[in-house]
């Protein structure tokens, strides 16, 4: 990636005068908050400009999002667009109420009713059930006895290892939702909760993949259901067998509509006979945490234009098969939506020369000719972290960025317990695709820069940013790809040379130097860029405490109890949001890491929304008031009180001053306090520190018998029960949530959740000491580890099927 700096943001532009004068001079102006980015004069390379006069509505949560969508689809008249990673159509809408009840319920009443739906063509190694989808709605089309559903199962544009990312529904061309939230398995969710069968969900829907599937169920998977394929060279020559094949594809149908509407079957995750699903009686669902935006306006234009653009960029698909849906061409409409509300919003993508391409192609009256990627979400976070002023807040699934070089300086030099993790030899082949060697995108960069602006400043003011992650990337902890992805992220935050930890220290350590050599501060700009070079590793002796001035680092967990037994569980923090000095937000589908970021990667879709609505707040504690966007303020108030749950009374003064001391303060306190507890109670979950010797009086697993001498000094292994690069056995992987023998004998393990009612929120401080000094970068090939999303399991791509995919070249 070429270099991309925070300086970036301020412009030189040229000031001419008339012929009156004869002077010009060389100014210096900021960026509009707005992406617009040129490969040559004239030529933007983004996506689409911003647009005023939007209503903008938040939906802090699936349930939220789901019940105005569900409204939305029983308003719609002529279309409706859905575009996901993941589209399941067994995915629970409502309580009873599935996709596919909500989308039949809406064609039979409007006969006029088109649904277009473009879920990712998952390879066979990553299941997103994406042809269970397509057979599904094409059956429904013989119910309904029209064309009414069309399923485009969109392949990648951008190379084997990226996927089709973007979440967007858009109905009757007027109204859309865009943002993080598929409609998939686990998204129905608002306020948390671990009971796995609540609000009536059913199969997948009871969904935790931290966990393994203990019960054995019902399940009905129509992928394996008898296909047609029209061009078989047989049925020319043979038509009895032409007519049995039709005969047999015509019972599939009805298999398929009997088992989803009459019996109502959930997806299987396997053939029917190996259904698995969590045991809710003892297991906690995975609570899910994501936002959704409601947009009418003008911007849905784009919106709209993204999804046509996407489809057609697909050769239209004639209907071979009963089980697969005829797909036409789309046009886009003739006019904008007229203005309906005080945003202004932005339209941005993630998208790959390939995909930009293959649109201008498809349609080059809507579509300029491709000179470069679309990276608008990354050229919008450093727009935004540009012109931060008081304070930056960040939800996001990943945050995989440049980190410089890692605490491991032997990077084959894996950790006992990420030895013992055998990835599969399709996997380790990976690593002899084109690779790169380390991930890219300059996020740590940009934030360390911006703090680094904050510490050596002439007049100080307050200045804070929050990070709030998933404990872990979604998974077990005996997968390696997500211990690999652990390992990436733990680099990037906090152990890499120039994580984003270690460059606050470095930064703290440069003005200590000059302090203490009283350099003066007129002089302080010359030598702070030599100091930095001379710190070497002289950070280190800066206490990673003293960087929690200017962040704060957040995970979100809840508890409950099972079958009288306590539990607890991730929230898992889905995320793709910014919000800055509560005025600019920025939401979507794009993770922090270089598949999401950089435009060569997976393909992304978001939103900058800033409103002309405001009012003046004291964001600090100063006494100045600064301007605020309404729609910026009350989604950020919003969104803390959601994670600060119980401890919002006590967090107000954080809540009104994002970037007040006291505020700050007191969150990293709870937090604490929160993290302290947890770690009592449950030896298994993520911690700074190994605690050897626990006792079943102690409510955890007994180590009595091992003989060590590890203790409080040590830090926690990638699985928390041993110490970092301790050798460990198969017992230890049963005293892991991700093994069966775990949850068979777990009312054994933990005896009391003593102390958890003292329990302030659902926030608790990341452990930054987690897996220090352990190498966990199982060997996978670095354009894949950052993730493709949320179901990494058994991801194995073969060498050959790589190069089958690269000779075909782009069509």
């Amino acid at each position: 990636m070429t270099a991309n700096h925070l300086d970036d943001t301020m412009n030189t532009c040229s000031i001419y005068f008339d012929e009156n004068h004869d002077t010009s001079y060389t100014a210096t102006a900021t960026h509009s908050h707005w992406v617009h980015y040129t490969a040559k004069p004239g030529v933007p390379v983004n996506f689409a400009e911003f647009t005023e006069g939007n209503r903008v509505k938040a939906h802090l949560g699936g349930k939220d999002y789901f019940a105005a969508l569900l409204n939305a689809f029983r308003q719609a008249e002529k279309s409706i667009y859905i575009t996901g990673w993941q589209v399941n159509w067994d995915a629970q809408l409502a309580e009873g109420v599935r996709l596919v009840d909500a989308l039949l319920a809406s064609v039979q009443a409007t006969p006029a009713l088109r649904v277009y739906i473009m879920p990712w063509k998952n390879p066979a190694q990553v299941e997103t059930y994406s042809l269970a989808t397509e057979r599904v709605f094409a059956a429904l089309n013989t119910h309904v006895n029209r064309k009414a559903f069309h399923v485009l199962r969109a392949g990648e544009l951008s190379g084997i290892f990226f996927s089709h990312h973007q979440k967007c529904v858009i109905v009757d061309e007027r109204l859309a939702f865009v943002g993080g939230i598929d409609l998939a398995y686990g998204r129905y969710d608002d306020n948390y909760g671990l009971k796995a069968d609540a609000a009536g969900r059913k199969g997948m829907n009871r969904y935790n993949p931290c966990v393994p599937a203990m019960v054995q169920a019902a399940g009905y998977n129509p992928a394996q259901e008898y296909a047609m394929l029209a061009s078989h060279p047989e049925w020319r020559r043979d038509k009895p067998a032409y007519e049995q094949a039709k005969k047999r594809e015509a019972a599939s149908v009805a298999r398929i509509i009997d088992a989803v509407l009459t019996r109502r079957e959930s997806q299987s995750p396997g053939t029917a006979k190996s259904s698995l699903y969590l045991d809710a009686a003892i297991q906690p669902r995975m609570p899910w945490q994501d936002y959704q935006m409601e947009i009418e306006g003008p911007a849905v234009y784009d919106l709209v234009r993204n999804f046509v653009l996407r489809w057609n960029s697909y050769p239209p698909q004639s209907s071979s098969s009963a089980l697969m849906t005829y797909n036409p061409a789309l046009k886009m409409p003739a006019a904008k939506p007229v203005k309906a509300g005080s945003c202004q919003v932005q339209v941005l993508r993630s998208a790959s020369l390939k995909m930009c391409r293959k649109e201008h192609r498809a349609m080059p009256d809507v579509a300029r000719q491709a000179s470069g990627a679309q990276s608008d979400v990354l050229e919008s976070m450093k727009l935004l972290i540009g012109k931060a002023e008081h304070y930056i807040y960040i939800e996001n699934q990943f945050f995989v960025s440049a980190f410089g070089e890692s605490s491991i300086k032997d990077i084959d030099a894996l950790s006992p317990v990420a030895k013992s993790i055998n990835p599969s030899l399709d996997t380790l082949a990976t690593r002899f695709l084109p690779d790169k060697d380390a991930p890219e995108n300059p996020l740590a960069e940009w934030l360390g820069d911006k703090i680094k602006r904050v510490i050596f400043a002439n007049c100080p003011e307050p200045f804070h940013i929050y990070i709030v992650l998933p404990v872990y990337p979604e998974g077990r902890l005996d997968d390696p790809a997500i211990v690999a992805q652990i390992h990436l992220t733990r680099q990037s935050l906090v152990f890499g040379s120039h994580s984003l930890i270690n460059r606050i220290r470095r930064s703290l350590w440069v003005k200590q130097r000059l302090e203490e050599t009283q350099v003066p501060r007129k002089e302080w700009h010359r030598r702070i860029p030599e100091l930095e070079i001379a710190c070497a590793d002289g950070y280190l002796n800066i206490s990673t405490e003293a960087c929690y001035e200017f962040v704060t680092l957040l995970n979100l967990r809840d508890h409950g109890e099972l079958s009288g037994q306590p539990v607890t569980e991730q929230i898992y923090v889905h995320s793709k949001l910014m919000i800055v000095d509560d005025r600019w937000v920025l939401v979507g589908s794009a993770n922090i890491n270089d598949r999401s970021l950089l435009g060569t990667g997976d393909s992304e879709l978001a939103v900058t929304i800033a409103d002309t609505a405001h009012s003046m707040h004291d964001l600090d504690g100063t006494g100045t008031p600064a301007p605020c966007r309404t729609f910026a303020r009350e989604l950020r108030q919003n969104a803390w009180r959601k994670w600060m749950g119980s401890a919002a009374v006590e967090c107000a003064d954080a809540l009104d001053k994002p970037a007040l001391k006291a505020g700050w303060e007191k969150i990293q306190g709870i937090a604490k306090e929160n993290s302290r507890i947890f770690e009592e109670i449950f030896s298994f979950i993520p911690r700074n520190a190994y605690k050897a010797n626990y006792s079943a009086s102690n409510n955890n697993f007994s180590e009595s018998g091992r003989s060590n001498t590890f203790s409080d000094d040590f830090p926690a292994s990638i699985w928390p029960v041993l110490a970092s690069n301790q050798q460990n056995s198969i017992y230890d992987g049963e005293k892991m949530p991700f093994s069966v023998v775990f949850w068979k004998s777990y009312s054994g393990r933990v005896i009391k959740g003593k102390g958890l009612h003292k329990i302030k929120g659902y926030f608790g401080t990341i452990a930054e000491k987690w897996t220090e000094g352990e190498g966990n970068l199982i060997p996978y090939n670095m354009r894949l580890i950052a993730s493709i999303d949320e179901k990494q399991e058994n991801l194995q791509i073969s060498r050959d099927h790589y190069l089958h995919n690269e000779s075909e070249g782009e069509s």
